[in-house]
C-alpha cells in the first residue's frame, strides 16, 4: 500500500511534531532549574513563537493580497478593460 507524496508528507509532519513534543517533555524532566524558571522559560518561548506565528501569518497574509492583486491586473490587462 503506498501513500501518495501529500500522505507521505502528512506523516512525516505529525511524526516531527511528535518528536519534539517527546524531546521537549524530556528535556524539561532532566532541566537543572527550578520550577518557577521553567515556567518563565516556557512563557517566554511560547509568547515569541505566538509573535513569529502571527508574524508569519502577516506576511502571508499580504503575500496573498500581493498576488490576488497581480492576478486581476493581468486579468484586466488580457481582457483590455
Amino acid at each position: 500500500m503506498s501513500e501518495s507524496g501529500e500522505g507521505r508528507g502528512r506523516t512525516f509532519a505529525a511524526g516531527l511534531i511528535l518528536g519534539a513534543l517527546v524531546g521537549a517533555g524530556l528535556a524539561l524532566l532532566m532541566a537543572p532549574q527550578s520550577g518557577a524558571e521553567t515556567r518563565r522559560t516556557l512563557t517566554r518561548r511560547a509568547r515569541r513563537l505566538a509573535d513569529d506565528a502571527r508574524d508569519r501569518y502577516d506576511d502571508a497574509k499580504l503575500h496573498i493580497r500581493r498576488a490576488r492583486e497581480q492576478r486581476h491586473a493581468l486579468r484586466d490587462e488580457v481582457s483590455g478593460e
